[in-house]
């Protein structure tokens, strides 16, 4: 079983892009960064819905980093899969919106948006331990 682990362990089953808004964002303004989630078949990830908790399994989920210039609202995932007594996501687009407002505060010019997508992966013999992606993407802010 080890061994079926560290292989797993070498190719993670999950990927993710992200993509920032397109131009510039005045003070105030509100917009959204798209998180696009690729799951290999026959992987998937738990959604957050409470169900898989309730189970001890860990829920995906979005974690932003606190910034001077952007404040967030909580991500909004796409509708769960039933998966025997889960709810889960799988495939090649899952895309999860994480909103966002520029601070009426914020300097021009460009800012870093950062967060952290936490997740575990199972296939229907296998559970890989939770994991976590960094993601960190531009935001240009305009006056």
């Amino acid at each position: 079983m080890l061994n079926l682990v560290a292989a797993a362990l070498l190719t993670n089953p999950v990927s993710l892009s992200v993509e920032a808004p397109e131009g510039a964002l005045r003070p105030g303004e509100e917009s959204e960064i798209r998180l696009v989630l690729s799951v290999e078949a026959p992987w998937y990830i738990y959604a957050p819905t409470g169900v898989n908790q309730a189970q001890d399994m860990t829920e995906t989920a979005v974690r932003m980093r606190r910034s001077e210039a952007v404040q967030y609202r909580p991500a909004v995932f796409p509708e769960a899969i039933a998966h025997g007594s889960f709810e889960v996501f799988l495939g090649d687009s899952i895309i999860v919106t994480q909103p966002l407002r520029i601070r009426t505060s914020a300097a021009a010019g460009e800012t870093r948006v950062r967060g952290n997508l936490d997740y575990q992966v199972c296939k229907p013999d296998l559970c890989l331990p939770p994991d976590t992606i960094r993601f960190d993407v531009q935001v240009d802010i305009a006056r």
